[in-house]
């Protein structure tokens, strides 16, 4: 999936992440993000709670909800490199 995602898309993920839900460190190393794509929405997720200093283990409730944000994302980036 990686090669089909951009900067600019994990850099609108990113963004939508801080706008939407209020999760805004992982917007300051994008490029961290860029590589993390490649290991799926699961660890790309896990990346985004500890750049908020929250422990993914501990904090259940906030995983659940970054990353239902986070698979819709890299469902869509799938769907479009399938088309």
């Amino acid at each position: 999936m990686s090669s089909a995602v951009g900067s600019k898309d994990v850099a609108w993920l990113l963004h939508d992440l801080t706008v939407q839900l209020g999760f805004s460190m992982a917007a300051r190393t994008p490029g961290l993000f860029e590589g993390l794509v490649r290991l799926g929405p699961a660890a790309f997720t896990d990346a985004v709670l500890s750049a908020e200093g929250l422990d993914s283990e501990l904090e259940k409730e906030q995983r659940k909800i970054v990353l239902e944000s986070v698979r819709r994302r890299f469902e869509l980036w799938s769907a479009a490199r399938s088309v």
